[in-house]
């Protein structure tokens, strides 16, 4: 089956030279100056931005001004980003003269855009030339995507535990990627390094569009430089509103350009329409750091530890006792990549969350704390797809690298498994199982987060600018802050600013399986009708079910039975045996018609839908506003069953949200998890004046 051109990646062509430089055969061009790549690098783009410099003055500011918190949290983050990642040198040498400084009130946020990234075997033998960058390299080299194509964020710390960054990787077409970052003025790249190989041998890299959408992305004072005088980059970057000069240049090279953001007169060009202009992001500034986050499951506790790391004060409130006590309290939760069989934003967003899970556990359990991670890979058998093949197309696996999921024939499956089983499927190898309720509590022990448990928030009211959030039969808010994230599932819909919400609560029960000597040798998840976990302290979880009746929450024996026989029949006969079931739980999952999770801004329905009324056709289709929202309220809920896989990433893409800072989402897929687009596809049926 042929490649959809949307999700093809190509790794670089590398030829070694012989001193040990990588060479590119594809465009017969070198990766870096002869002369000594690192140097070059302090030169060009260090020196030149002057980056060291111009972080240690505003650390100073932010530092004078730490009162001002509204100053404080709109500056915090400073972003570079790089037209071709390469060997990834730029990006180390910027790490390292990053933590030379280790400002105090700052972060450095890296993007690199990358169309034929390295392969990680290629990568290491370059990165080896520079054994001074160790420190640095090797943190890079083990999050390191190879394939998939689109946004890819890698959270790094230094071997030596010194200075974090966040680095992320666009991987395909730069023009088109960085044009799909959603656009807020808010929202704007620092410094620019042009790196790309040559324009004679990849004018791609170097056209008047993408320089355009440079300028979309810079703010006045915005920096650029790069090794390339030619005629047509200077005219390009003059008329796309920089101003652009002639320096030293390095080496054998006589000069290199230096610019800057003016974005005067016609040179400003227009910001690009939105395809869904009614779900464009809405601006907001936050009068303070504190935050309010309603629900202690993996979506409110991933989105509090995201904000933490930014350097907002959390307080969660969780209505039950414990965290993790809802949907999110399973003893085991499997990590899989949920494949498409079309190339859309669903498929996107779903193979970008998954891998950033990926790296994300990976970097805790090894790092950071035990969340009881076990990346054993994840099985889905041919006999239970054939079973609902009326009901679900083919997935296609070209759609995929191998390295998230490949074919594997009976006798492989039976050996990844450790015990016999009644056919081959599809493997995702870097797929498993962790316990929710540890990586919940892993991210609320952040300093910075304080939870307030047993408090059911009945009502939620805005004055002056902060949210309050009451909890029952309490006159006093239970806290305040000015923004707000509602993350507690379908009991969202218990507020009158998100009663709209159309989600669809699934009553799910697991049961519990004691492993005997037969399954104790299973070890990966097993999916047929039903799946099974490998055993956890001496059992195996089994499930689930789903049921919209929810209206009785006691273990239900039919519902094991029905899990149960989901699995029994994909092993040899007497392997399992009913008795074995040894109780379960049910919890209440929240989903959505289109089975997408809803993340983002939350919409002031009432006001959404009296504004639409109210414009003629034209105006509809490119609105004069931005959609109205609920100023620094935001959701995230409706993540079904696929919350381990979603919720890391979401909770970045919320606090990417608030801090205003670079999405890790394309804008189209911040369309698809838009709260409004179920309200927008209904008024869009009405006649104009309706």
């Amino acid at each position: 089956m042929q490649k959809s051109p949307d999700q093809i990646l190509e790794n670089a062509e590398i030829v070694w030279q012989e001193n040990g430089a990588p060479y590119s055969s594809r465009f017969a061009d070198i990766y870096f100056s002869r002369q000594g790549g690192l140097e070059e690098t302090e030169h060009v783009f260090i020196a030149a931005n002057r980056l060291q410099e111009r972080w240690q003055q505003l650390d100073a500011a932010l530092t004078a001004n730490v009162s001002d918190e509204s100053a404080n949290a709109a500056q915090r983050c400073f972003t570079i980003a790089e037209l071709g990642l390469g060997t990834g040198l730029n990006f180390l040498c910027c790490w390292r003269a990053w933590q030379q400084l280790q400002p105090e009130r700052l972060r450095l946020h890296y993007i690199a855009c990358e169309k034929y990234p390295m392969q990680t075997s290629a990568l290491k033998q370059a990165l080896a030339s520079w054994p001074e960058l160790e420190n640095f390299s090797l943190s890079l080299l083990k999050a390191y995507p190879d394939h998939s194509p689109g946004y890819h964020r890698l959270q790094l710390r230094s071997q030596d535990g010194g200075s974090a960054v966040t680095l992320d990787l666009y991987y395909g077409d730069a023009a088109e990627l960085l044009a799909a970052q959603p656009l807020r003025e808010r929202v704007k790249v620092d410094a620019w390094f042009l790196d790309g190989f040559a324009p004679r041998v990849n004018p791609d890299m170097w056209s008047p569009p993408l320089l355009a959408t440079l300028a979309r992305l810079s703010r006045p004072g915005t920096t650029l430089s790069t090794y390339s005088v030619a005629g047509q980059v200077v005219r390009d970057l003059q008329g796309s509103g920089f101003q652009v000069s002639k320096q030293p240049g390095f080496g054998q090279k006589r000069q290199m350009l230096h610019g800057e953001f003016v974005g005067t007169g016609q040179q400003s060009p227009a910001p690009p329409l939105s395809a869904a202009p009614w779900l464009r992001l809405p601006e907001h500034a936050p009068s303070s750091q504190e935050v309010i986050v309603i629900g202690a499951g993996l979506a409110g506790c991933s989105t509090a530890y995201a904000l933490a790391r930014r350097g907002f004060r959390v307080t969660v409130l969780e209505q039950n006792g414990e965290i993790a006590s809802g949907a999110s309290g399973n003893r085991q939760a499997v990590l899989q990549c949920r494949l498409n069989n079309a190339v859309n934003a669903g498929w996107q967003l779903n193979l970008q969350a998954f891998l950033y899970s990926v790296r994300h556990f990976n970097a805790i359990q090894k790092e950071l704390g035990d969340i009881q991670w076990h990346p054993c890979g994840v099985l889905n058998l041919d006999t239970a797809f054939s079973a609902r093949r009326e009901r679900c197309p083919e997935v296609r696996l070209d759609l995929y690298s191998e390295q998230v999921v490949r074919r594997v024939d009976q006798l492989e499956a039976a050996t990844l498994c450790g015990m016999p089983i009644d056919g081959g499927g599809n493997f995702i190898s870097l797929g498993g199982w962790l316990n929710p309720a540890a990586l919940c509590r892993f991210y609320l022990e952040q300093p910075l987060i304080r939870i307030i448990s047993n408090t059911r928030i009945e009502r939620l009211e805005q004055h002056h600018g902060l949210w309050h959030a009451y909890s029952a039969g309490q006159g006093l808010a239970s806290a305040s802050a000015p923004t707000l994230v509602i993350a507690n599932s379908f009991a969202a819909q218990s507020f009158s600013q998100t009663a709209s919400l159309p989600l669809v609560p699934l009553r799910g029960q697991v049961s519990y399986v004691r492993e005997s000597d037969a399954t104790r040798a299973l070890r990966t998840v097993v999916c047929g009708l039903s799946y099974m976990s490998p055993a956890y302290d001496g059992l195996h979880s089994t499930g689930a079910s789903y049921s919209k009746d929810i209206s009785d929450l006691s273990i239900s024996a039919g519902e094991h039975q029905d899990n149960f026989a989901g699995i029994i029949d994909h092993f040899p006969i007497g392997t399992l045996q009913a008795a074995a079931i040894t109780g379960g739980r049910v919890s209440v999952r929240a989903s959505t018609g289109d089975r997408m999770p809803m993340a983002g801004p939350a919409p002031d329905f009432a006001a959404l839908a009296s504004l639409y009324a109210r414009l003629g056709q034209r105006d509809r289709q490119t609105p004069g506003q931005h959609p109205p929202t609920f100023p620094g309220l935001y959701v995230s809920v409706g993540h079904g069953s696929h919350g381990v896989s979603n919720c890391p990433l979401l909770g970045e893409y919320v606090a990417s949200l608030i801090a205003n800072e670079v999405s890790p989402l394309q804008q189209s897929l911040s369309d698809c998890l838009h709260p409004a687009r179920f309200m927008m596809r209904e008024l869009r049926r009405l006649p104009p004046g309706r």
